[in-house]
């Protein structure tokens, strides 16, 4: 009985302990509490020594689109065909007299009458050109999945669709206003064009916000600044440069929710500012297959993540090295990728910046040869084998390779990628989805974890065996027991 009591005893305190262990486990994963996460970051932070060198493996091509003209490069975005999506605004300058106090935009100014839309090739050639005579201030620009176009307008204070069937259409208008160009010079007629050919005629989806009117409330916004969209079709805005929210629509333009608001006041302590606290929400990327919502809070100097499906907090990323702003993110990988700005009262770098989204290290930082000067958007494709970034006063969009198949450093550590499980360097392939799947650390973890409970465990029968033999009871044979199993055969 002893022998028995002892055995049990030992194989419950493992048991509670391996039980315990998982529980908090579990809890540390789906917390949602914003202080520990953020007082976690910070620590980290503080601890981890960061080079200032560009990554190696990150190679910027100096030669692409270097013969397009842009004007102010407000948006980038990548369509699911690989191309890249240029958002300018032409000849439009924003500056302090562009709004009133009110945040008004002057109704008696004309649209751009340039091109403000530029679809590229990887190899920086031009496919496809329009929005003439359509915006009056561009700020965001988003090619979902699908290929719709969304774009944010911030002096007309709107969000706009486009449907990707729609744009094909206008390459198709291309193409045949270039033939019938040839056809001109060829045969030196004097035709016509339809008026509807020479005219952009795309016209949006869906339209949300009054044009020219800020607003906030349901029908209104105030600059709104990007749109980030799943794959259901419910999507999000940033909004914005007055209102200091995030709202979150389903795919007909209906709001499901939003949260976010203003600092109380114009002097606050960056260092303890609450989570649903936005100075100028600039930026969102969305990450699917963790249900998570990046935003990039521009003047917090910080990065947020909420789930997706509620809007409750996850995680904030902020790191000394990036600064106090934060122009703009976007997500692979288990990645984020982010650009920073000047700040007078700071000297700092002003690059990319590539963050690992489970620890909040710095990762790589990268850029072409030298400091940007005021980068405002940036976009990567899937894999992470490229990135695009683009300048607002340089005028300029810069093209970045990464070789995701070499080691990269993490804080003071070298993590090696395995080549094996990664697609090959440079192209768009589709990747799995690693969220599903059981990572390494995940299995050599459990491995080891069940190797120090046996071992515990034949320890300690071995010592109540020793303990046992040395009572010279392991092996007493009761009589009593064996005439009781007669009975019961």
């Amino acid at each position: 009985m002893h022998l028995q009591h002892d055995i049990a005893c030992c194989i419950s305190i493992l048991f509670i302990l391996n039980f315990a262990k998982a529980d908090s486990q579990d809890y540390l994963q789906y917390s949602d509490n914003d202080e520990r996460d953020r007082e976690f970051l910070a620590s980290e932070d503080s601890e981890v020594s960061v080079s200032n060198t560009f990554d190696k493996n990150i190679i910027w091509k100096s030669q692409w689109a270097n013969n397009i003209k842009f004007g102010q490069i407000s948006g980038v975005s990548i369509d699911p065909n690989g191309n890249i999506g240029i958002f300018h605004r032409g000849s439009r300058v924003w500056n302090r007299n562009t709004f009133d106090n009110t945040n008004r935009f002057d109704r008696n100014e004309r649209p751009i009458q340039e091109n403000t839309i530029v679809l590229l090739d990887k190899l920086g050639r031009k496919l496809l050109e329009w929005g003439a005579n359509m915006f009056y201030l561009p700020h965001g620009l988003t090619i979902d999945m699908y290929g719709n176009y969304w774009i944010t307008d911030v002096a007309l204070h709107q969000v706009f669709k486009f449907d990707a069937k729609d744009i094909a259409k206008m390459k198709d208008i291309t193409k045949l206003k270039k033939r019938q160009y040839i056809q001109e010079k060829m045969f030196l007629n004097n035709h016509n064009f339809d008026p509807l050919l020479e005219n952009n005629v795309l016209k949006p989806s869906m339209i949300l916000g009054e044009a020219f009117e800020p607003g906030h409330d349901e029908k209104r916004f105030c600059k709104p600044t990007a749109v980030a969209v799943e794959s259901n079709g419910d999507f999000f805005v940033s909004d914005g440069y007055c209102n200091s929210r995030i709202i979150k629509f389903n795919a007909k333009g209906e709001i499901i929710l939003q949260w976010g608001r203003h600092v109380n006041g114009n002097i606050y302590d960056l260092t303890h500012l609450s989570s649903n606290v936005f100075n100028i929400p600039h930026a969102l990327a969305l990450a699917s297959e963790l249900n998570l919502l990046f935003l990039a809070d521009r003047e917090n100097g910080r990065v947020l993540s909420f789930f997706a499906t509620n809007g409750t907090f996850h995680k904030e990323y902020k790191h000394p090295i990036i600064g106090t702003k934060i122009y703009s993110v976007a997500y692979a990988r288990e990645r984020l990728y982010l650009v920073n700005g000047p700040d007078p009262n700071y000297k700092i770098h002003i690059r990319g910046f590539i963050l690992d989204v489970n620890s909040g290290n710095i990762t790589s930082q990268f850029g072409p040869k030298q400091d940007m000067n005021r980068p405002h958007d940036i976009a990567v494709s899937e894999n992470g084998s490229e990135i695009y970034v683009v300048e607002l006063n340089l005028c300029t969009a810069y093209q970045f390779f990464q070789d995701i198949n070499t080691s990269v450093q993490i804080g003071n550590f070298i993590v090696h990628a395995n080549p094996h499980h990664e697609p090959a360097p440079l192209t768009d392939k589709d990747i799995n989805n690693l969220s599903g799947g059981t990572t390494t650390a995940t299995l050599v973890l459990s491995l080891v974890t069940a190797a120090v409970i046996f071992i515990a465990l034949c320890i300690a029968i071995a010592a109540v065996v020793a303990r046992c033999q040395k009572r010279g009871r392991l092996f007493q044979y009761d009589e009593s027991a064996v005439e009781f199993s007669k009975l019961v055969e």
